[in-house]
């Protein structure tokens, strides 16, 4: 039995939780994104007392029924047509949840103008950027985020074609009617109208039969000669009609056109404004055009060549960075002067000087030792952990932005599809896979690029146990202090890193068959030619993700970092005479017995576990901390006095890279996924951390 559409009836408000009214002009979209969104081709009947058609559907998301109501196609809310009067009218009965208006994202300069209408009238409203997935070839590129701002509403990227947003929309139409997101309330500036506007309002507050919507809107709609506001005033309070009449006419004499005329062409202003801004159309101009298609697309050529692009750029991310691998190869060829000076000009290596020379200075300072101790070691020792890996993170997104926005990305992704396939991935994991070489943090918020659920559950659970680039300062401090060769530095290095993406991909796809499913997911992806990015859009992608992580990541590490300052300072006494009166040190003597197995010292067990504890805030306080502990200012040295053999080291430099991500990864993926995926991701990484460890340190040590 299909469900009734009278809005009025209770059967309607008990069998649905949300009511959607879909708004579009005519070829946005809208019957393939019902389709995406139903599963299934949406009903048909008429509008009560019209020939015109209506169409619904209904799709379950979060535990919750939702009613989609499309109205007919209409390029505004004039109620000039038998459509336009329909969609308007069905507007104003208020009897939705919340109003989804499509978007043509190739065409948004035309198609934005009835979201404005919209807006006007409510600010429960969700935009849909339709036909997304053809956007890039043609060209067109459009700043998702600063087009959300201006309007102060969700704006979703979608595709009926790949999926792709169908997710994201259906999340943001829950958001927003459950009150989760409160949109802005959105106020076009008509200038010289809005004495008349206020006056409008003025007159028709005091009107009991004027539709219960934005009173604004209603007197922007009579300045505009709304026939139907008409007819309701005329009836129950001529002399506000006459008024307005007089209104309309003292403006049109003094502007010299109709009111109707200036609104238009203020929306239509508006609207080349914001795209002016938010869209840019780039000519494709070929790089090696056709030629180097054809080679990312053949079987044996295209994966490698895919490899070597990504582990080139990252090479020189990395050595600018942090030196790595540079900096060993020079150590190598028995160049340790030349790799010690690329170390030290590296950016993280110059930051680090500089917050250390702020540190020094507050010391210098008037002020009580404590209040010195928090704002040197917590504040600034926040600040640094966030801003020496940020430009890390922010090169890596530029890589990445140059991959997607030149051509090249799809391409890789399409090279490299039937290898992640293997592993229950398609290709569009390889983003994810890209950015948690630099942070898991944006890797996590990367995994909305999977279409399909279960895909983005797999990376959000497999995507920590790639390192990072602050695991990779914690692993190369480690292989350098307790392997005396660069050909072992090297080697342990490298060996961390296999067993790394071993982990990730082999619990993706046991994550993956967990569910039952034994496919992977399909690719559908738009593969546009190859061509020059445009450094606008490069920015964009760039700064956007690059903000994400300041948000989500900065204030909690900040935060985190003065709390670990608090447990290394102080003590059941109060202020700590020494290091080992903290609580730091009773939480880690505590937790030293995990390090039994792989018969650790016992001094040297608390010391590892209060470190373990201490990385789980920022991994590169790992080294730092076991430094402090140890009463070294050479993290070298703190780290050969816990007297570790090679079995040992090397149990502990897996367990370090696969435990426990750091609290801000572990915070977002708490907020991508919810709290359970972020406990079963604890509980996930340190169970293989610690049987990796463990297998490894038993294997070596036969071997040994």
């Amino acid at each position: 039995m299909r469900p009734s559409l009278d809005v009025k009836s209770r059967e309607f408000k008990r069998r649905f939780d949300i009511r959607v009214a879909v708004v579009g002009q005519p070829n946005v979209g809208k019957s393939a994104l019902f389709t995406a969104l139903t599963k299934e081709i949406a009903h048909i009947a008429n509008w009560p007392g019209t020939t015109v058609e209506r169409k619904y559907g209904v799709v379950k998301h979060r535990g919750r029924k939702i009613l989609l109501i499309d109205t007919p196609g209409v390029y505004g809310l004039t109620g000039t047509s038998p459509e336009e009067k329909v969609t308007k009218n069905f507007l104003l009965s208020r009897k939705y949840d919340v109003v989804l208006v499509l978007v043509d994202s190739t065409n948004i300069e035309r198609t934005l103008y009835l979201a404005i209408h919209v807006l006007e009238l409510t600010n429960k409203v969700v935009v849909a950027l339709t036909k997304w997935d053809a956007t890039h070839k043609e060209g067109i590129h459009i700043h998702v985020d600063k087009l959300e701002a201006k309007l102060g509403v969700p704006i979703v990227p979608v595709s009926s074609i790949t999926g792709e947003g169908i997710r994201e929309l259906l999340n943001a139409i829950v958001d927003v009617s459950t009150g989760r997101r409160r949109n802005k309330t959105f106020k076009l500036n008509y200038g010289q109208l809005e004495p008349s506007i206020s006056e409008v309002e003025r007159l028709i507050s005091k009107c009991p039969y004027i539709p219960s919507v934005k009173r604004r809107w209603i007197a922007i709609r009579l300045l505009e000669g709304d026939p139907d506001l008409e007819d309701i005033l005329a009836k129950h309070s001529p002399e506000c009609i006459e008024k307005i009449g007089e209104i309309r006419q003292v403006i049109s004499k003094s502007v010299g056109m109709g009111v109707d005329a200036l609104i238009i062409l203020t929306r239509y202003r508006f609207v080349d404004s914001v795209t002016s801004e938010v869209v840019v159309r780039t000519l494709k101009r070929p790089m090696l055009g056709s030629p180097l298609e054809k080679l990312f697309l053949r079987p044996k050529v295209g994966p490698l060549i895919s490899l070597s692009i990504i582990l080139g750029l990252y090479f020189l991310v990395f050595t600018l960075n942090t030196g790595f691998p540079l900096n060993l190869i020079f150590s190598f060829l028995g160049s340790e002067d030349l790799a010690e000076m690329i170390e030290s000009m590296t950016i993280a290596g110059v930051l680090s000087s500089v917050f250390e020379a702020i540190s020094s200075y507050i010391y210098t300072l008037n002020l009580p030792l404590w209040i010195k101790s928090m704002i040197a070691d917590g504040i600034i020792g926040g600040v640094g952990s966030v801003l020496s890996f940020y430009p890390l993170i922010f090169m890596t997104l530029l890589v990445l932005g140059f991959l997607e926005d030149s051509g090249i990305g799809p391409y890789v992704a399409v090279s490299l599809h039937k290898f992640f396939s293997k592993f229950g991935l398609s290709g569009r994991a390889v983003y994810p896979t890209l950015i948690a070489l630099g942070c898991n943090v944006p890797a996590v918020m990367a995994s909305r690029a999977s279409t399909e659920d279960y895909e983005r559950r797999q990376i959000i659970l497999s995507v920590p146990f790639i390192p990072c680039q602050a695991r990779l300062v914690v692993i190369t401090a480690l292989a350098a202090a307790l392997f005396p060769t660069p050909q072992e530095k090297i080697l342990s290095i490298v060996i961390i890193y296999l067993i790394a993406m071993i982990s990730y991909f082999v619990t993706s796809l046991l994550i993956r068959r967990a569910y039952g499913i034994k496919h992977s997911p399909e690719l559908l992806l738009e593969v546009p030619p190859i061509h020059l990015p445009s450094p606008k859009v490069l920015w964009w992608i760039t700064w956007d993700y690059s903000k994400h992580f300041l948000k989500k990541a900065g204030g909690i590490i900040l935060l985190l970092s003065l709390i670990i300052w608090f447990l290394t300072s102080y003590g059941p006494t109060g202020p700590a005479a020494s290091i080992e009166e903290t609580y730091a040190v009773i939480i880690g003597r505590m937790l030293a017995p995990i390090f039994t197995p792989l018969a650790v010292d016992p001094e040297s067990s608390w010391k590892l576990a209060f470190t373990f504890l201490m990385g789980i805030v920022a991994k590169e306080t790992f080294i730092s901390s076991l430094a402090l502990i140890a009463g070294e200012v050479d993290p070298a040295s703190a780290i050969r006095k816990l007297g570790l053999t090679f079995p040992q080291s090397l149990a502990i430099m897996i367990m370090v890279t696969l435990y426990v991500p750091c609290i801000a990864t572990i915070v977002t993926i708490y907020k991508e996924g919810g709290a359970k995926r972020a406990i079963l991701s604890i509980i996930l990484s340190l169970t293989v951390a610690y049987v990796i460890g463990l297998v490894a340190f038993y294997l070596a040590s036969i071997f040994y």
